[in-house]
């Protein structure tokens, strides 16, 4: 919950309220008239958000606030009133301490200060089953250095208050294309992890509905049994109640194929802000090497939270941690990115090739 009232504060302050975070999960807020009619409330606002008694419900906020958004996603730049570089580093002990590559080794070739594009996405969320959850989370990209913030909320707040607009968005706005596809990839396993409690749930009262309508049906199929029984001597009315047990089997399928659709999980994620930021960072040029091959790569130290941000796999744009390095062009991977082949158990690099040679064998 504390992402949603991150979200619902920042918002709220761009839109030129007094709001005051109180704890985890709420906060307060003076609204304009203006503002509080946008939003069906009063000028005084008390937003929590938790499993409390009395707690506001997430979603309905999620949706009230969405109407001070604009109609398409909207791109803000902004950079730092008091720009500082970043401090010199013990590169070689950051890498050993926060580099972990799981099949290869790395050398150090330098490091020294540097500028990073950043951009930090707003993405709503909604998981839908029998029931609806809605959320916002928020991922943050290093356009840079190909990387990815593991604390971007943390990130936001350590320069917000330095932060002014800028005019010019005409770089960040041609990066975007590129961006969002990475954006969507690391948001998507949080969001699944969150919605595997939603998903439990619903697979328990869809197993206790099925449970019903299996005997239900069963029942009536004993009943349509004995009549056939009864009616052994009478082949056409046998034959009747043969039908009806035909269109009854019929009938529970059909119910349980609404059962499924009704408990299905669907997960909808949607852009809304991004926020482009360039930050001071201590680059790092490192030599990367599995077996025979090498790559060179350059790694950010990041400033304002005192680590490296993480490699992103160049295949679905999930956090590389560890990172795996493919045999041949040494890409980037998560471990699921160069798993086995579940047909022939070829381990192969999905960046290289999406299939595995033996498909369709």
């Amino acid at each position: 919950m504390a992402e949603i009232i991150d979200f619902a504060r920042d918002l709220l302050v761009s839109r030129g309220a007094l709001v005051e975070t109180e704890e985890a999960g709420a906060l307060t807020a003076m609204l304009s008239r203006e503002l509080a009619d946008a939003l069906h409330a009063s000028d005084w606002l008390s937003l929590r958000f938790g499993a409390a008694a009395g707690s506001d419900d997430p979603g309905e906020w999620l949706e009230r606030l969405g109407r001070l958004l604009p109609a398409d996603a909207r791109l803000v730049s902004v950079r730092l009133r008091h720009p500082q570089a970043a401090r010199a580093v013990d590169a070689a002990a950051v890498l050993e301490r926060e580099l972990a590559i799981q099949n290869g080794i790395h050398r150090l070739v330098e490091d020294y200060q540097g500028m990073a594009r950043y951009y930090f996405f707003t993405l709503p969320y909604t998981i839908e089953s029998d029931d609806t959850s809605q959320g916002v989370r928020m991922v943050c990209l290093n356009a840079s250095a190909n990387s990815l913030v593991d604390q971007p909320e943390s990130l936001l707040e350590a320069v917000r208050d330095d932060l002014e607009e800028d005019a010019d968005c005409d770089a960040a706005r041609t990066e975007l294309p590129r961006l969002f596809p990475i954006a969507l990839g690391a948001a998507r396993p949080v969001i699944r992890l969150l919605a595997a409690g939603i998903e439990q749930s619903a697979n328990r009262r869809m197993a206790r509905d099925a449970e019903r309508i299996h005997s239900y049906y069963g029942d009536l199929q004993l009943q349509i049994q004995k009549r056939v029984a009864r009616h052994k001597n009478d082949p056409p009315a046998a034959e009747k109640e043969r039908s009806r047990a035909a269109a009854t089997e019929l009938d529970r399928a059909a119910k349980l194929d609404d059962l499924a659709r009704k408990y299905a999980l669907k997960i909808r994620i949607e852009p809304a802000d991004v926020l482009a930021v360039s930050l001071p960072v201590r680059e790092i040029a490192v030599r990367v090497i599995r077996k025979k091959s090498e790559r060179m790569a350059k790694l950010h130290w990041n400033a304002a939270l005192g680590k490296l941000d993480s490699v992103w796999c160049e295949s679905c744009g999930a956090p590389a941690r560890p990172l795996f390095l493919c045999d041949d062009r040494v890409h980037f991977l998560c471990k699921a990115c160069l798993a086995p082949c579940a047909g022939c158990q070829r381990q192969f690099c999905r960046k290289c090739q999406p299939r595995c040679k033996c498909a369709g064998r």
